[in-house]
């Protein structure tokens, strides 16, 4: 997560693993739990181990999100503008309680920008 200022300076950020890594993490060093899918589970409770480890990694995520956001707006004495990018970002926004804006180009927008700005004439 990054956060920019008012008049688009960088001031710092977090780095946390995200969904895929944390998925990958639970299937492969636990035992017994397969790799499943990202599609959201029904409710929050899950009444089985796929359900039980969809819920604890989408409404887990989504919650830490939550909790940093809380908690940045807090630090910076401001509600933030937010928004999310990246291809799993899709499946975990829709969880969050924030309203978080979804942009799945917002990487090739940017690097659009600085290329329009260095192109040689």
């Amino acid at each position: 997560m990054s956060v920019i200022d008012r008049e688009g300076n960088y001031t710092g950020g977090v780095i946390f693993p995200g969904l895929r890594v944390s998925l990958d993490s639970l299937s492969s060093r636990a035992a017994q739990l397969p790799y499943i899918g990202l599609n959201k589970p029904i409710r929050v409770i899950g009444k089985n181990t796929i359900d039980c480890m969809k819920s604890g990694i989408l409404y887990g995520n989504a919650a830490m999100i939550d909790g940093l956001i809380d908690r940045m707006e807090e630090e910076i004495g401001a509600f933030a503008s937010l928004v999310a990018t990246g291809g799993l970002a899709s499946s975990v926004i829709p969880l969050c309680y924030h309203k978080i804006h979804y942009d799945d180009v917002l990487l090739l927008k940017g690097l659009l920008i600085l290329y329009e700005k260095n192109k040689q004439d």
